[in-house]
Parts: structure tokens; sequence; C-alpha cells
């Protein structure tokens, strides 16, 4: 067992290093991005009367659980006027394209890069991700707010993993560890994220960018498997993590890279987000190779195309979470922020893809022109580490922070159908390569 826990810290640089294409453009709440102007200064928010309180998924009720699970299918039964995905197959694109991109514009090597992840943009890219889909979900259901996933709570994996909720572990193929038995998982057969029940992944977003293959169309389940099979995570561990000042290294704990141990050393491996993505998705390590070798078992598994797991976004939820209370906890403003030192993308005052007025573009893949399946943003959908430092500013807060406000939804629209109308009227009229979804703005 021990010689499984030290090779799988060793499998966060393997899992977590991916591949590309890009999202919709639902403009977060009350920020003119076109108000940047050339020296980047910050336009002022203005204040919401009323905050999104996201919950602890063990404190939803029935209905609170299938209002989220409706509003998600419908998102993935969606695709707006023009557009060749869905409204949810968008999502999972742009995350998928922010994990390789080329820089387009003068003064950057156009070489390929990371944005979301393994550096400082971790946590302010996928915030300002999250939001906007939480955004899409209460166009669908103003009542809905993304709850998130504490590692720490035991009851969880028993709420999230059922047939009434995001559907169980998968079944159908069983897997021996050596020393330690068999172990099951495979496609998700039975709830609401079934292929039976209408939960298909597109084959050319669902790609695993090492192997440069499609995964298929079923979303598939490891829960627990070794290495990854220890829960709930120890509430000391994320404590110490809470406890680093310097932002640089925060992020690289919550990311997972690195954890600190209880006389305070820096140790490697893989463990908080990183770890989550293989518990639920499962990994198998080759030891017989060298170096040694690691394969994502399932779709949390493979970073890149991740999303289409739904319990995705409860997991980065909870690692916003965890950002907003270290915030809060003396680490407000851009001071714990690196305003410069980092790769394109990841300074407080750089531009991010794919809200950066088309400076960087996805790498294609090896399953064809995925560029044509894009949408395309408004050029004045402009969104900086800056622009998202105050989450209070984008409309939410979580019921752990102190002084939560009543929750209350002044967020943007309350049916679909307003969605298309808003979508039709703020479409470019300019022939472009991909397809566009418009901004909605509160």
């Amino acid at each position: 067992m021990k010689v499984l826990q030290i090779s799988f810290k060793i499998l966060i640089s393997s899992i977590v290093v991916t591949n590309a294409i890009s999202l919709p453009a639902f403009a977060h709440n009350d920020i003119d991005h076109g108000e940047h102007n050339e020296n980047h200064e910050t336009p002022k928010p203005q204040p919401h009367t009323h905050l999104n309180v996201r919950k602890s998924v063990t404190s939803l009720t029935s209905k609170e659980k299938s209002n989220l699970v409706n509003a998600i299918i419908t998102l993935k039964n969606t695709t707006l006027p023009g557009n060749k995905l869905s409204i949810y197959d968008e999502f999972v694109a742009v995350h998928l394209g922010a994990t390789r991109l080329i820089h387009n514009h003068e003064g950057h090597a156009s070489s390929t890069q990371e944005l979301a992840h393994e550096n400082a943009a971790f946590l302010p890219w996928h915030r300002e991700y999250i939001n906007r889909f939480e955004e899409a979900l209460q166009t669908v259901d103003p009542s809905v707010t993304i709850p998130y996933w504490d590692w720490t709570d035991a009851k969880a994996l028993d709420v999230i993993f059922n047939d009434d909720f995001l559907s169980p572990n998968g079944q159908g193929v069983t897997t021996n560890i050596p020393g330690l038995g068999n172990f099951t998982g495979g496609t998700v057969q039975s709830g609401a994220f079934s292929v039976a029940n209408g939960w298909v992944l597109n084959p050319q977003l669902n790609y695993d960018p090492t192997a440069e293959k499609s995964l298929g169309t079923s979303l598939v389940r490891f829960l627990r498997v070794p290495p990854a099979s220890e829960y709930p995570l120890p509430q000391r561990d994320i404590d110490r993590v809470m406890a680093i000042n310097d932002y640089s290294l925060f992020r690289t704990a919550l990311e997972g890279f690195v954890t600190v141990d209880e006389q305070g050393n820096i140790i490697p491996g893989g463990y908080t987000h990183n770890y989550i993505h293989g518990l639920v998705g499962g990994v198998q390590i080759d030891p017989t190779t060298t170096p040694v070798t690691f394969k994502g078992l399932g779709t949390m598994s493979n970073i890149p195309s991740s999303p289409y797991d739904p319990v995705f976004w409860l997991h980065h939820a909870n690692v916003d979470r965890l950002w907003a209370e270290w915030q809060e906890d003396g680490h407000q403003g851009s001071d714990f922020y690196p305003a410069d030192g980092q790769p394109y993308g990841h300074n407080l005052n750089d531009l991010m893809w794919p809200w950066d007025g088309g400076m960087s573009t996805p790498k294609a893949t090896k399953l064809g022109d995925l560029l044509s399946l894009l949408p395309v943003f408004n050029s004045n959908d402009l969104v900086r580490p800056v622009d998202v430092l105050d989450y209070r500013n984008l409309g939410y807060t979580y019921d752990t922070l102190q002084s939560v406000p009543e929750p209350g939804s002044t967020l943007a629209l309350c049916s679909l159908s307003a969605l298309l109308v808003i979508s039709r009227r703020k479409r470019q009229a300019k022939p472009t390569k991909t397809k566009e979804i418009s901004a909605i703005a509160s």
C-alpha cells in the first residue's frame, strides 16, 4: 500500500498536463469588460444587493438536488441557433481549450502553454469559469447555485454518487491492484448521467491528448480505486494549506502539487484538488516502466474533458470556496496575487483566454478541426485575474463565510427562452471561422 501511495504522489504531473478547445460567453454580473482601456485600468464593479449562497452538497434538500440536475440536463440538451455544440458541451470545450494555448499577439512567442492549470491563474480562471456556468444554470432555474463538495465531509460520497443525484460509480470493469484485490468501475449505468438516460458525451471533446484518441461517449468512473482510495481528506491537511501566506505556494498546495507536513516541510505529490480527480476517475499505475507510468481510468481523471463528469462543478466550487476563505483570512486584494513574473495569462493584469479579445487560440487535436466547433467571444468580453479577486463582485458567497446574506437571485434571466432572445440580438454579423454564444449581462 505504501508503494502505491508514494507512486501516487508522483501522479499529478502526469494526469494534469493536457490539451485544447472553447466555451459560451456568459458575462459575469455588473462588470462591463468593454471599459478596459489600453492601460487595463480596473472597472469599478457595481455592488450586489443580494448574493447567491453556495451551500455544502450535504446540506441540499431533495428539491435543490433535483433542480440542479434538471438545469444541467437542460444545458446539455440545448443548442443555441447557429451553434454546433450544446451549451454544456461548449463549457467542456473551453476547459479543453485552456489546457493548450497558442498566443497570437506581438511580444509573445507562439509556443503552447497551459492556462487553466499548473500556474497562478488556476484559481482566478476557474472562478470565472464556474461562475459563468452557474449563471448559465440560472437561465434555466434562477434558484440554482453550484453546491460545493467539502472533501473532509465523510457524508458527501453517499450524497453525490447516488441515483437520485449525480449517478453512482461506474460498473462493468474489474481492475486488480496487486496485493489489494479487485476493484470495480467503468461506465455509469444508472441515474440521470448514464447513456441510457441521455447523458452522451461528444467523442471529439471527450479526448485523451496523451494517447491522442477519443474516450468515447460514456461517463466513466472508478471511484476509490487505489492508490486514490482514502476518503475523507483529513481536516488537518486542509488547515495546513490554509495557513500558507504566500499565494504562489498556497495555489500550488491547493491545486495539489505539494502538501505541507506537521513540521512545515513542503512535500511534492498528488493532493487536494488533484487527488480528488483521481479519487473519482481512478488512476492506474504501472511500476514496471521507467519512469513509472500513470493512466487515468475515468472521465474525471482525464483533466481536459473532466467537466463532462458533473461532479467537476462541485469539486471546483470547493476549490473556489477555500480560496475565498483564504482571502477573507487576511489575504484580500491584489497584494496577494503575482503582478508579474508569470507566463502570459497568469499575471494580475493579463487577459485570460477565452476572454482575451482573440489574443490566443487553442491548439487543435488529432480528432479534426475542433476550432470549427468553438463559439466566438465578444471582443469586449475581457477578463483578467484582477477582475475576479473579489468573489462578491461576481454575485455569490459561501455558507461558510461570515455575514452571509439571505439567499437571493438577482442574476440574469429567468428562462432559457430569454437566453435565446438575447443570444440572437447580440450575435455579431461579421463572418467568423467559429460560432458565437453571446454575453449575458445581468
